[in-house]
């Protein structure tokens, strides 16, 4: 799991203003403008990495760290 952002997208094509979102970790990483269908890589429209979008390091602390806890 990680961050899903909502974005507001200019088709580097046509100039289509639109509404998007990316969320890399579940594999939302492209957009197809409404208007002429050129297809844009979020991740580099937006400069968000997978990296930067995941949790995952801070849930695999969280499950680690429940096996800390005492009875």
């Amino acid at each position: 799991m990680g961050t899903r952002y909502d974005i507001e997208l200019t088709c580097s094509k046509c100039g289509h203003i639109q509404d998007a979102w990316y969320a890399p970790t579940c594999g939302f990483t492209e957009h197809k403008c409404r208007k002429c269908g050129h297809v844009t890589d979020l991740g580099e429209y937006t400069g968000i990495s997978y990296e930067d979008a995941s949790n995952l390091g801070e849930m695999q602390d969280i499950v680690d760290g429940m096996g800390e806890i005492d009875d």
